[in-house]
């Protein structure tokens, strides 16, 4: 099945749910024999129709999440790539794991070193290659290389479009009928440049109108600097292009998932499959652009665009699907989770047990028919170690949210009255403040503690590559 582009959205809908039928309605006897986790790179929970986006931009995914269990409220560990997919592969800290860089201030460019997940750290791939499993990484980010590629049989690792790393995948599974696997996508298209093939590309109308072309793709209005700037017609028209745009992009991804689902219930393995469907991180769309320009840091001078430098729910918040064995259909969890808790939660799911030393906790509990919000567990949520600007941390806790900088920034938020984080809280409540202060000191592992991490060696297509994405400059 192929969801047509311009199809209209009940029968997307419809069209999406049919196909999906077979993988997820009901959770199969026992545990999953495999497991697929879909990482698509840079998007923002809020852009998801089953998180309540209003475009049709996920039909395909938003059956799934009908069919499977919805996290409400999950959190990455980081505002870029390396270290919050390292995050998400081993259930540790970005402080623990030592992917990322290092430094007060931080600038990644072609001098700055990319440090690997250290010596000693187990991902999800070599604990499940251990059990048996064929594993297999396909991602269209080139920055999963190195240590990321462990405990994987086969790796394909480099800037592929969606249509590209679904081939990929259809070909990784070929054969795979007869023993468990676990296959790990990381799709691209979200990222900058956005610039989604035909139909995708003027998919989504816009009311301001005009002409979309390659402008739209690039780095513009990087540097707002006042509200003025925000009103401004040619800035409302360019950013109303970009968001249609970056919707485009993702309902590309979305038709393409949808490729490997017909192709598990073709070959019988629907049933058999636990599906998990995140992000990395989300994306900047000038939500705080003013504040980030007043606030100053950046080395770049970027603000509110992009990600890497802020630690603002746009780029914390992530969607997080479960589907398939052992996971009820039609839920939806509000417990704050986090990625941490994806690696024991899917090792649960397939019949195995835990390490001990994760910093993460099982869900399985949660996605059981019956299950009850009483189960949540209130657990600190912790995002570190930014790509751009002073060192950055940030916690959130029944609600609230703080986030320090290196250079004496700090930022207090209830996001339980305040979502949109507009209302900094900092000076009016010190004594709130100093509590969420300690639990980060409690939450992360001492600088002097930490064991070094070796850096990457990049590779001129690897440098090509993440100079095309805007990282090396």
């Amino acid at each position: 099945m192929r969801i047509p582009p311009r199809a209209t959205s009940a029968c997307i809908a419809l069209a999406a749910a049919a196909a999906l039928c077979a993988a997820c309605s009901g959770a199969a006897p026992g545990p999953a024999r495999n497991l697929i986790v879909v990482c698509i790179d840079t998007l923002r929970a809020d852009h998801v129709g089953a998180y309540g986006y209003p475009r049709a931009t996920t039909p395909l995914i938003d059956a799934l999440a009908r069919q499977g269990t919805v996290f409400a409220s999950a959190h990455a560990h980081s505002n870029w790539t390396v270290p919050s997919t390292a995050s998400l592969l081993t259930s540790l800290y970005p402080s623990e794991h030592g992917a990322g860089i290092e430094g007060r201030v931080r600038l990644l460019g072609e001098d700055t070193p990319i440090l690997q997940m250290r010596d000693g750290v187990e991902t999800l791939a070599m604990r499940l290659r251990r059990a048996g499993f064929r594993t297999g990484l396909l991602s269209a980010n080139p920055f999963l290389f190195g240590r990321f590629e462990a405990g994987f049989d086969s790796a394909e690792v480099g800037r592929k479009n969606a249509a590209q790393l679904t081939s990929a995948a259809l070909r990784w599974l070929d054969g795979r009928e007869g023993g468990r696997w676990f296959l790990y996508l990381q799709y691209m298209d979200l990222h900058q440049p956005v610039e989604p093939p035909p139909p995708f590309f003027d998919l989504f109308r816009v009311a301001e109108g005009g002409v979309r072309g390659p402008e739209h793709t690039g780095w513009s209005f990087g540097r707002l600097e006042d509200r003025r700037d925000l009103d401004a017609p040619a800035f409302r028209r360019y950013r109303a292009h970009r968001l249609a745009l970056y919707d485009g992009a993702l309902r590309f991804i979305d038709e393409e998932v949808g490729r490997i689902y017909r192709r598990l219930e073709e070959t019988g393995q629907a049933r058999q499959t636990l599906v998990v469907i995140t992000s990395d991180h989300g994306e900047e769309l000038w939500d705080h652009a003013l504040a980030e320009h007043a606030m100053g840091g950046d080395p770049r001078g970027f603000w509110g665009v992009g990600h890497g430098h802020s630690m603002y729910e746009e780029l914390l918040r992530v969607p997080l699907i479960f589907a398939g064995p052992g996971v009820a259909g039609s839920r939806r969890v509000p417990c704050a989770v986090r990625q941490v808790d994806v690696v024991p939660t899917a090792l649960e799911l397939l019949g195995l047990a835990s390490p001990s030393g994760l910093r993460g906790r099982s869900l399985a509990s949660l996605l059981r028919r019956g299950a009850t919000p009483e189960g949540c567990v209130e657990t600190p949520l912790i995002a570190e170690s930014p790509a751009y600007g002073p060192d950055s941390q940030a916690v959130v806790w029944r609600g609230r949210k703080l986030v320090a900088r290196s250079d004496g920034v700090e930022l207090l938020f209830d996001l339980r009255a305040d979502p949109g984080e507009r209302r900094d809280l900092a000076g009016a409540d010190p004594h709130l403040a100093a509590a969420l202060r300690s639990l980060l000191r409690q939450g992360l592992v001492p600088a002097a503690e930490r064991a070094r991490s070796r850096a990457l060696e990049l590779d001129e297509t690897t440098k090509r590559d993440l100079r095309a994405l805007g990282y090396l400059r």
